[in-house]
């Protein structure tokens, strides 16, 4: 019988290896080369084809880099800002918000689709961030400040991750994710009231909409640690490479959301001149 003790099986292992390499000696130079130059057996996989955090960093700044590209080219574009490039952002949001839930659904891992995510949102924040700007007074300074605010909590985040100052269990995910799911249910829901003129104040710049503001910067602080999770759990599950794009479109999607919802707080405590 087989034991089930980690020491004896060790022990076994050693057995065969031992075993093995008594088999190995009596082999001739010529089947030995060619054992090696063999490929690996198919499902074991290689270290290469595994992610890693180099992985996910560059992704990561490949989508990012996409995105600022193509926010920085939107904002130059939409100058002077006019009433048709409310139309572009109205149809960048929605077209992102439906290719991020194939996505997300789907488990797409290809860098063509993924890229193409990133320049979509591109253009909706860069019209975000000029028609922002234009609400208080052509002040570009905020804009500034919401990607410091971003990077900032991004670190923070990191920080309480890496220290374990709030651990992500199954418990908190799944708050996280009811409270991420309510959240955006009530945008919506705002959003399709306010197409029969009836508004809730929720994505307005009033007092309503501060709050939910600053509830939009927690919860998209809180999806910052269920990615870092995702990351750390894959690399130490030994995920195929390929999925470095899945995490890099996920970290994506958190800091844009966590840019949007500090630039709206920023937006709102200046006040429309």
């Amino acid at each position: 019988m087989q034991s089930r003790n980690p020491v004896f099986s060790r022990r076994d292992a050693f057995r065969s290896s031992a075993g093995y390499a008594a088999e190995a000696s009596t082999m001739t130079s010529e089947q030995l080369q060619e054992m090696y130059n063999a490929p690996a057996r198919e499902g074991l996989g290689t270290r290469r084809d595994r992610m890693t955090i180099d992985d996910v960093v560059a992704r990561t700044a490949m989508t990012l880099g996409t995105l600022i590209i193509v926010a920085g080219a939107t904002w130059y574009l939409a100058e002077p800002l006019q009433p048709a490039h409310f139309g572009w952002l109205i149809g960048a949001a929605l077209v992102g918000l439906g290719l991020g839930f194939v996505i997300g659904l789907k488990h797409i891992t290809n860098p063509a689709v993924i890229l193409s995510y990133a320049a979509i949102e591109g253009v909706f924040v860069g019209l975000v961030s000029k028609v922002l700007t234009a609400y208080v007074g052509g002040d570009a300074g905020i804009v500034a400040q919401a990607v410091l605010g971003t990077l900032c909590a991004s670190a923070g985040m990191l920080a309480v991750y890496k220290f374990r100052i709030i651990r992500v269990t199954p418990k908190f995910q799944r708050f996280v994710i009811a409270a991420t799911m309510g959240f955006f249910l009530i945008v919506m829901v705002n959003l399709l009231l306010g197409m029969f003129g009836i508004n809730l104040g929720v994505s307005g710049f009033g007092g309503i909409g501060l709050v939910f503001a600053i509830i939009g910067v927690a919860l998209a602080c809180f999806n910052l640690l269920l990615d870092f999770d995702y990351v750390e759990k894959g690399i130490a599950q030994g995920a195929p490479s390929k999925d470095a794009w899945f995490a890099a479109f996920g970290l994506t999607v958190t800091l844009v959301w966590l840019y949007i919802e500090i630039l709206r707080i920023l937006a709102i405590l200046r006040g429309g001149d």
